[in-house]
């Protein structure tokens, strides 16, 4: 009798557990990829921000380049970084993955799975799909 009166309070507890992460402001399937956007030219890190506060003079002098191979250089003076970036799909949100090959802290902030909150020719917005992470990466074409 009493499995029969907390099968009903587990699954809720496990309902509640497995629901999709929110927090995001951008609709599921809207038309944010970005293959065809980053792959020309240079880039920039124009906005990060990490939690509680503005770290985007970190990547001062950076540029950043997404290759069709989907490679990725960071340049800074003549030192390059080289890593991959992909775009996949997932929970019904576009997401831009970034894997750089460094030991460097800051650099290493950027490895994520980012949501592409949205894009255009020159701007690429992207926000962390952890509401508990306030995080966004923004990058803008040299």
């Amino acid at each position: 009798m009493k499995r029969i009166l907390l099968a009903p309070v587990f699954l809720v507890v496990m309902t509640a557990g497995c629901q999709n992460k929110t927090g995001t402001n951008i609709t599921p399937g809207s038309n944010t990829s970005v293959s065809g956007t980053v792959t020309t030219g240079k880039w920039v890190v124009s906005y990060f921000y990490d939690n509680d506060k503005e770290e985007t003079s970190d990547y001062n002098g950076y540029t950043f380049e997404f290759k069709n191979d989907n490679t990725l250089t960071a340049t800074r003076n003549s030192g390059t970084i080289t890593g991959t970036w992909n775009e996949v799909s997932d929970d019904g949100f576009q997401k831009m993955v970034i894997a750089l090959n460094t030991t460097d802290d800051k650099l290493k902030e950027l490895n994520d799975d980012w949501v592409i909150e949205s894009r255009n020719d020159t701007q690429v917005k992207l926000k962390d799909d952890n509401p508990a992470r306030n995080e966004q990466l923004h990058f803008s074409k040299q």
